[in-house]
C-alpha cells in the first residue's frame, strides 16, 4: 500500500447498465464474429461484460488521456501513461441480451514497484456483475501507471508458434468502434496524433481487453469449452500497423496456455483459460 493513496483502498462506487440488444449487435458485427449476432433473451460470449459499467464524467471532468480525469474514484497518481495491465474473471452464469446489470467497483489494493524501466504504480480494482440478486461474474482488473518509454523494450528470441494459431490484423476503424462500446475515452486506442506525439508510440495502440476478448473466443472456439475462468497479462503493447497471431493449445483436461504473438514473434499478452468440466 502506498501512504498517500491510502484513503483510496476500499473506495466503490456502482453503476448501473444494461446488456442492450443494438449494443450486442454492435460488438458482434465490430468484431466482425460469425453467424448471427445474439437476440434479446439469449446468452453473450463472456467477456462481452467489458461494455459494461465504465463510469461516464462531463467533458470537463476528463483528462487528457481521455480518461475520467485522476483524483475522484481513481487516485492522483502523477505518472503520465495509464495501461490496462491485466485481469482475472470468473464467470458463474452466461449474461443475456437484455440484462439490467449493476456493476460494483472497489479498489483494493495500490502498490509502487521499480521496474528496468522506473516507476510503476499498480492499482487493483475488484468489478462484480450482479443481476438482480445473482452475481454472474467477476473481474480482477489490474491498471498500471508509467513514465516508461514505450519504445525501450528490448527484443527477444522469436517465440514458437502453438498448435492452435490465427493470424489477424486490426484497422483504426475497429479499435474506434470497441472504444465506443466499451465507453473507453483512452486517446492512444483512436487518436493517431496523440499516440504518436504525445505518448510517443509508433502507432494506435490495440486495447489490451481486445486482444483478451479475441483470446477468449479464440480459445472457445478451438476448444469447442465454455470458459468458466479466464485471465490475461500485457507484456509489450501492439498496434494497429502491424499483423498480429493468436496462439495456444490444450495445457489440462479442462485448461489451454494462450498469448498473443506480435508481427516480430514477441510475447504481447499471455493469458490462461479454465473450461467448465465437460457433462
Amino acid at each position: 500500500m502506498i501512504a498517500e493513496y491510502e484513503s483510496w483502498i476500499g473506495k466503490k462506487e456502482v453503476h448501473a447498465d444494461q446488456l442492450t440488444e443494438i449494443n450486442s449487435t454492435r460488438l458482434h458485427y465490430s468484431l466482425n464474429l460469425t453467424g448471427k449476432p445474439p437476440s434479446y433473451g439469449e446468452p453473450i460470449f463472456p467477456l462481452a461484460l467489458l461494455m459494461l459499467g465504465e463510469p461516464s464524467v462531463p467533458p470537463d471532468e476528463v483528462g487528457i488521456d481521455g480518461h475520467p480525469a485522476r483524483g475522484d474514484f481513481m487516485p492522483p497518481v502523477p505518472l503520465k501513461r495509464r495501461m490496462f495491465a491485466g485481469g482475472e474473471y470468473e464467470f458463474f452464469q452466461p449474461l443475456r441480451v437484455g440484462d439490467q446489470v449493476n456493476v460494483l467497483w472497489e479498489i483494493t489494493d495500490i502498490k509502487r514497484k521499480k521496474g528496468n524501466s522506473g516507476e510503476l504504480v499498480f492499482v487493483n480494482i475488484l468489478r462484480e456483475f450482479w443481476v438482480k440478486e445473482t452475481l454472474y461474474a467477476s473481474e480482477n482488473r489490474k491498471i498500471v501507471y508509467t513514465d516508461s518509454d514505450p519504445n525501450s523494450r528490448p527484443l527477444t528470441a522469436p517465440e514458437t508458434i502453438g498448435e492452435w494459431n490465427e493470424e489477424m490484423r486490426t484497422n483504426s476503424l475497429q479499435l474506434f468502434r470497441y472504444s465506443a462500446l466499451t465507453f473507453n475515452g483512452h486517446r492512444v486506442h483512436y487518436d493517431q496524433p496523440y499516440a504518436t506525439q504525445v505518448e510517443s508510440y509508433p502507432g494506435l495502440v490495440v486495447h489490451g481487453p481486445l486482444l483478451a476478448t479475441w483470446l477468449s473466443l479464440f480459445a472457445e472456439r478451438k476448444s469447442g469449452r465454455r470458459l468458466n475462468k479466464f485471465s490475461f497479462i500485457g507484456k509489450r503493447p501492439v498496434f494497429d500497423l502491424h499483423h498480429f497471431t493468436l496462439s495456444g493449445e490444450n495445457s489440462g483436461n479442462d485448461s489451454a496456455k494462450l498469448c498473443v504473438l506480435d508481427h516480430q514473434l514477441q510475447i504481447a499478452v499471455t493469458a490462461e483459460a479454465e473450461f467448465f468440466p465437460k457433462n
